[in-house]
């Protein structure tokens, strides 16, 4: 099968593009111009996502018997400082994307990546977010993301398309950079063992529980999902566990070869909206079997360890 992997060169991308390699695909990993991935066997195919000429292209060359669209601005807060790119990238890119797909491959399998953020204030019930909860979000990321995704739900209604949009939770990993708050931690903490910096974390809230699953088993749960006859829809992508702030940056702090200090940063401090953060993966394991396989202590320790090579 040939697959095309927009956004290979990031985080995910690089994980499901070694993922999809090692299972024998034939893999096209979409990049952005002058952008290089380091896995062998994949074809690099090099184009904007927000240039409809470029895709028409790219999905003629290569026509795909499946396409992966990871390509976006994930940031929050790169999105409240520039909200119109993010709709440009995130939102219209997905749509440019779809029309090129049902022009030239509309019997080609497509997954779309959204994200949980695009619930936002439904999670306020304390119960675990269904895919059929209502959509409330609440930071021009988690809006654009829920506006492409309602395009790609209808767009492939309209167009016959075979179209699955998933919502991930929380996910980490070796390579993921900052911004997120597992690499933040333990991108310091690896700052702190090299005396790069003062060995002091400074924090805000810790309070709120999050739904985090290891990378490795969010990639798992998308090869399943192109590999199983399932049906066109939403997915959540979640371990189905909350877990405090607190207790990631207490466990990342036994693993430190040294003594960090915890500092409450006023600054830092803004009370979460949503307290409590939980998904349900039901839908999807009841359709694929998948289930999160990774420890969470040991993905944080790996997670730690790769932040280790290359401060």
């Amino acid at each position: 099968m040939r697959v095309l992997v927009t956004g290979a060169g990031g985080f995910v991308g690089q994980h499901l593009v070694e993922t999809l390699i090692h299972r024998g695909y034939q893999v096209y990993a979409g990049l952005r111009k002058k952008e290089t991935i380091q896995v062998d066997k994949a074809v690099s195919v090099n184009f904007d996502i927000t240039v409809p000429e470029q895709l028409h292209r790219i999905i003629r060359d290569v026509r795909p018997d499946a396409i992966v669209h990871l390509a976006a601005r994930s940031l929050v807060s790169y999105s409240w400082k520039d909200p119109t790119r993010t709709f440009i990238i995130n939102t219209l890119g997905t749509m440019y994307l779809l029309k090129a797909i049902g022009n030239l491959i509309p019997a080609a399998k497509v997954i779309i990546v959204g994200s949980a953020e695009e619930y936002g204030l439904s999670a306020k019930t304390g119960d675990p977010l269904t895919e059929e909860h209502p959509c409330y979000p609440q930071n021009p990321y988690a809006i654009s993301k829920l506006a492409a995704g309602q395009f790609a739900i209808q767009w492939a209604k309209k167009e016959k398309l075979n179209l699955i949009y998933v919502r991930p939770f929380n996910h980490f990993g070796p390579g993921q950079r900052e911004g997120f708050v597992v690499s933040d931690f333990a991108s310091q903490i690896a700052r702190i063992e090299k005396s790069l910096q003062p060995p002091i974390i400074e924090v805000g809230d810790l309070s709120p529980q999050r739904d985090f699953t290891d990378v490795r088993d969010v990639v798992e749960a998308y090869v399943l999902l192109l590999e199983k006859t399932v049906s066109s829809g939403i997915y959540n992508v979640c371990s189905g566990i909350a877990r405090p702030i607190n207790e990631v940056l207490n466990a990342l702090l036994t693993m430190s070869k040294y003594k960090i200090e915890v500092k409450v940063n006023p600054n830092k401090y803004r009370p979460s909206e949503v307290p409590l953060f939980l998904g349900s993966s039901k839908k999807l394991q009841d359709a694929t079997g998948w289930v999160p396989r990774r420890s969470f202590y040991q993905s944080l320790q790996e997670t730690l360890d790769w932040w280790r090579t290359i401060i």
